[in-house]
């Protein structure tokens, strides 16, 4: 299957679908393409870092929470995540590494404010060999 990413309209909204071979590539795939709608850095390399850990109730508010913590990550250190892994997963429980540039508006291109990942319309598959995920992002 491999991994990627693709948008899509989403009333008001933007729609995100991350896919990937394994849960744990795909959470961090989801994160990686969540701060992609954010702006263009290209694969600059890390100059912030930030380990998180994550608590929910089950898969899918994980990654929710995952995706938001991310998101307040890069917003207070001033960067935009280009490399995430994620360390340990489990049921109700996720732990990463966020890694990328600190944000430049001369030489990044600044294309729209993600405020949070929403769990309207949360789908989460974590079948290994055929992860994937649809997600709204609240602009």
């Amino acid at each position: 299957m491999g991994e990627g990413h693709r948008t899509f309209d989403h009333t008001g909204d933007l729609g995100l679908e991350v896919w990937a071979d394994t849960p744990e590539r795909l959470y961090a795939r989801a994160a990686e393409a969540v701060l992609a709608q954010t702006a263009e850095v290209g694969d600059d390399p890390p100059a912030e870092r930030a380990r998180i850990a994550i608590e929910g109730d089950d898969p899918a508010d994980l990654l929710v929470a995952w995706l938001n913590r991310a998101l307040l990550e890069a917003e207070l250190r001033r960067a935009v995540w280009n490399r995430a892994r994620v360390t340990a997963l489990g049921p109700r429980e996720v732990r990463g590494v966020l890694e990328g540039p600190r944000l430049d508006p001369r030489r990044h291109v600044l294309l729209r404010e993600v405020k949070a990942v929403s769990y309207h319309d949360l789908e989460l598959a974590l079948e290994p060999g055929a992860c994937r995920c649809r997600l709204v992002l609240d602009l």
